[in-house]
């Protein structure tokens, strides 16, 4: 079900047990071979078809699709939201659907730059608020819980995790928006910071983290390899992401709650 396309009464008559489904997305420079929308038309797209799966059984709120991207505010193109007013504005589109009743908030998050201020805003939210406390409030990028779907030897990929703009985004855009895609512009590159503490483009081979704007990493805005992106590989991300985001929120439906266990 579409939460924007019912009205407030049907809002209010609705289970509250319903999972909400929150997509967050971006508006930010994607190198010069993807669009500056990748991340909204990406999780708008899992979203749509994780709802058409369970038409009855979720709520879908549109996506929200200002990010938080100031990292890549070199690169004209790039609107974003200061990851402190972010952590604001989630907690308030929170507390509205809170408000409405419901206490199972999924917000599924399709850009990178999202996820700290969004586990921020709710950390806080529970910490001072009981309702909030009281609810389940998840957070997942859609390549984290679909991660077993998308190993890269499923796709013949040397990349081993997603990156930006990277074989994963390409290849997802090469079967939602081909039309969009300049495969021409990809320009190959090699990690600007590679050592035994940090990798650019590896977080798995991060033991440490360095907070720099992404101008530092990469000339082109791009970190991975785009330039083996292929549409099978598309599809094949696209049907696992979905399959694995409705059968997580099938489970997540029956979750009981979690009543204080304090003496």
């Amino acid at each position: 079900m579409l939460w924007h396309e019912k009205k407030w009464p049907e809002i209010e008559n609705l289970s509250k047990d319903l999972p909400v489904i929150i997509p967050l997305a971006a508006c930010e420079q994607h190198g010069h071979h993807l669009p500056l929308f990748v991340d909204s038309i990406q999780v708008t797209e899992i979203a749509q078809r994780v709802e058409s799966k369970l038409t009855d059984q979720v709520l879908l709120l549109p996506t929200f699709w200002l990010g938080s991207s100031h990292h890549h505010k070199d690169f004209p193109g790039t609107i974003s939201l200061r990851p402190l007013l972010y952590t604001q504005v989630i907690q308030d589109i929170t507390r509205s659907v809170l408000g409405a009743g419901f206490d199972r908030i999924f917000f599924l998050n399709g850009h990178g730059g999202n996820r700290v201020p969004v586990a921020d805003a709710l950390t806080d939210l529970i910490a001072v608020d009981d309702q909030a406390d009281a609810a389940y409030l998840v957070v997942a990028n859609w390549w984290e819980i679909g991660r077993e779907s998308i190993r890269p030897a499923k796709m013949g990929f040397a990349q081993p995790v997603m990156a930006h703009s990277c074989a994963y985004e390409t290849s997802l855009m090469l079967v939602l928006r081909p039309d969009l895609v300049d495969m021409d512009q990809v320009n190959e590159h090699t990690p600007a910071l590679n050592n035994d503490w940090f990798h650019s483009e590896d977080n798995t081979r991060k033991r440490v983290e360095v907070f720099r704007r992404f101008h530092r990493f990469s000339a082109s805005g791009v970190l991975g390899t785009p330039e083996n992106a292929h549409a099978e590989a598309g599809h094949t991300i696209l049907e696992g992401v979905v399959d694995d985001v409705v059968a997580f929120l099938q489970e997540f439906s029956t979750w009981p709650e979690l009543p204080s266990l304090k003496p």
